[in-house]
């Protein structure tokens, strides 16, 4: 982890050596402090963008307006943003207007949590006016000053918050907790698409569960692009989302979990993509699938069906490795893993039966790979061949 702070550490000192002070910021001290994987590394400077672009001879001015610049070394980015306060939020996102400052307490002071308000020389020296440290070691979220002000400003903070929850494991504090209520409704001043990129990491946290429940509880829920119903039995939080790896997963559950009516419209309500929308749709059904013949586990994938009787599994009780020892052994059975797997191509079969093209060759390998499928035609080429010969349009 330090071998990345070591590799950012040339962007501190070459902006130091020009006489400002620079600091590590954000993510990459929260979880620095928290001893998790670090994605990439932000700085804050009192150096100003124009400076910023004098010192480093590789620079994109990436917002630069709002004070930032991606510094590029040995093909890394780093967004380096001058100290500043800010004006009002009026667009719910954006302030309206931003002025450059000296002092980093200033700066932090503008930012949503107090474990995302603390900084770090590049002699791992933490910087922390907000006590950031201490609410990491309690498990526990706070706005920076008023609640009600930090969310009003950008109400996409509280899904933020609930993100925090799920992938941290932590409680939100009292006053940000009621804060949070209050200003849901806000949630629809803001964009599908930045709420479904802050859903989609929540999902990813252990405690998913707990982030729903609370958004339930909270009414944030009721705010989402599709609301999420709360359910009398509280499955949200005792279904074991640790068990689920893959995010097409986690999404079937909450359709599942919530008694989701419209699935499609549910997703494009989201703004899901069309691949991932079609892999959570699969696996629903998966999931509600009671007996698997070699076609269906065919058409279906090994992976989706797999996928599919897990989460089955988690809501009944039911032991799951036995039940996909078997779905593995039936899908060992099948010759073919799609139709590109037959030996025989179109126009095999056009000089094969000596006729012209048409919607008869489509209903043909349709046929053909049913049978091969469930065992009642060899994969041979010969044996195909002599299957077509004899084979006859409805």
């Amino acid at each position: 982890m330090n071998e990345l702070f070591q590799e950012a550490s040339y962007v501190i000192e070459q902006i130091e050596k020009e006489g400002y002070k620079a600091y590590y910021v954000g993510g990459c001290v929260r979880d620095y402090c928290l001893k998790k994987p670090i994605k990439d590394i932000d700085i804050a400077s009192n150096a100003k963008p124009e400076d910023i672009q004098r010192i480093f001879p590789k620079t994109i001015p990436v917002g630069i307006e709002h004070g930032t610049v991606i510094v590029r070394h040995n093909h890394v980015s780093y967004e380096v943003t001058t100290f500043r306060k800010e004006d009002q939020y009026k667009d719910y996102r954006r302030p309206s207007q931003v002025w450059f400052v000296d002092e980093l307490e200033e700066d932090l002071s503008r930012r949503d949590f107090t474990f995302n308000a603390m900084a770090m020389d590049k002699s791992y020296k933490l910087i922390d006016p907000f006590h950031g440290r201490m609410d990491l070691k309690k498990q526990e979220i706070r706005t920076v000053g008023d609640p009600d002000h930090r969310f009003s400003e950008d109400p996409l903070r509280l899904m933020r918050a609930c993100r925090f929850m799920s992938v941290y494991n932590m409680d939100i504090e009292e006053r940000t907790r009621a804060a949070i209520g209050n200003h849901a409704p806000l949630l629809k001043k803001i964009s599908t698409e930045r709420i479904t990129a802050e859903f989609r990491k929540l999902l990813e946290g252990e405690q998913a569960g707990k982030a729903l429940e609370f958004m339930q509880s909270s009414h944030v829920a009721h705010y989402l692009p599709h609301p999420i119903k709360e359910q009398k039995n509280g499955n949200m939080l005792t279904f074991d989302w640790c068990s689920l790896k893959h995010e097409e997963q986690r999404w079937a559950a909450v359709i599942i979990l919530s008694k989701v009516n419209d699935r499609r419209d549910f997703l494009k309500k989201w703004k899901i993509p069309n691949p991932l929308s079609k892999a959570v749709l699969d696996v629903v059904e998966a999931t509600y699938t009671d007996s698997w013949s070699k076609m269906k586990l065919y058409e279906t994938s090994l992976k989706t069906a797999l996928l599919g009787l897990q989460i089955r599994c988690l809501l009944n009780g039911a032991p799951y490795h036995e039940k996909a020892e078997r779905l593995k052994q039936t899908a060992s059975e099948i010759p073919i893993s799609s139709r590109s797997d037959i030996p025989l191509r179109g126009e095999d079969i056009l000089s094969i039966k000596k006729e012209v093209p048409g919607e008869w060759v489509g209903q043909l390998f349709q046929e053909m790979e049913k049978e091969i499928v469930e065992g009642e035609l060899p994969l041979s080429e010969s044996e195909l061949i002599e299957w077509v010969r004899r084979w006859e349009r409805l």
